[in-house]
């Protein structure tokens, strides 16, 4: 016959345990620290052991650390009624602790300071740069442009053509990327306040429902009235639905704006493409003539 392994952690009656002696101890910090002022470094010195055994598996290394626990909240207790002997064992118990991490600390800054720099990876430059520019492209240049001012005429180096992009509903033109921070915060907003109008009516078209019912009630009690429920909510409804429309009307109406400008932006970009290589058939004739 078997017998069932059960990893303490796993165990909700542990977990129940362990939470239960945790909470006591913290309780238990709370009033040593207005009694005791000088152990009010044991509430950290509780945090820090539970964080370092929470992942213990082993059932003796768990009793123990129970024990201990056990025993801490007695010594706690009665140093918190008085007993100047247990609060001084105490106050030993903080200060060795302390000390340790104080030799940790400084044993960790040695072996730090005699490590080699670590040169940033390609992907960790990367990302530095990434959130450089969007540090640079939180808020809108006072000089920018709009997007549908373009083509440009003239650029300097190869022409970039801008993509068409649908960001739920939203267009908007992508130059290239990263994408600027500015420009994300506006899709955001726009996307939720559309998404809030949509929530609005989807209630709304539920409250008509309750609203007939509401009006057939009052027919019923007290009789016929000119202002009803029913017509309040549909004309709320007929609102939003107004302006969701406006919301999409202009979405379409300007992304059939950037849809021109993309291919204006394509057709400079061929043309200027042709130019290019015939100019470099051009030099190419030149350099044979001279040779």
């Amino acid at each position: 016959m078997h017998h069932r392994v059960i990893v303490p952690k796993s165990s909700s009656v542990h977990r129940f345990a362990c939470l239960a002696l945790y909470r006591a101890l913290l309780r238990q910090c709370n009033q040593i620290s207005s009694t005791a002022p000088k152990l009010s470094a044991a509430e950290s010195h509780i945090r820090d052991r539970f964080r370092r055994y929470k992942n213990l598996q082993s059932p003796s290394q768990t009793a123990n650390a129970l024990k201990a626990g056990y025993e801490g909240l007695d010594l706690l207790y009665s140093a918190a009624q008085g007993n100047k002997e247990d609060a001084s064992f105490l106050q030993s118990i903080l200060s060795h602790a302390e000390s340790s991490k104080e030799r940790k600390r400084n044993v960790q800054a040695a072996i730090a300071e005699r490590l080699p720099v670590k040169q940033p990876t390609r992907k960790q430059l990367k990302a530095q740069e990434n959130r450089r520019l969007q540090e640079m492209t939180a808020r809108r240049h006072p000089d920018t442009v709009s997007i549908l001012s373009r083509p440009r005429p003239v650029v300097s180096g190869r022409r970039h053509v801008p993509v068409l992009i649908n960001a739920c509903g939203v267009p908007f033109l992508r130059i290239k990327k990263p994408q600027p921070l500015n420009l994300s915060r506006v899709l955001h907003r726009k996307i939720a306040q559309r998404w809030r109008l949509v929530g609005h009516r989807e209630r709304l078209m539920h409250e008509l429902y309750f609203a007939e019912d509401e009006d057939e009630w009052d027919s019923l009690t007290i009789g016929f009235e000119s202002e009803t429920w029913y017509n309040a909510v549909r004309d709320s409804y007929d609102d939003t639905v107004n302006k969701i429309r406006t919301i999409d009307d202009k979405n379409i109406a300007r992304s059939e704006a950037m849809w021109e400008v993309v291919l204006a932006e394509r057709e400079l970009a061929i043309k200027e493409k042709l130019a290019a290589e015939e100019k470099q058939v051009a030099k190419k004739g030149q350099l044979s003539t001279a040779t």
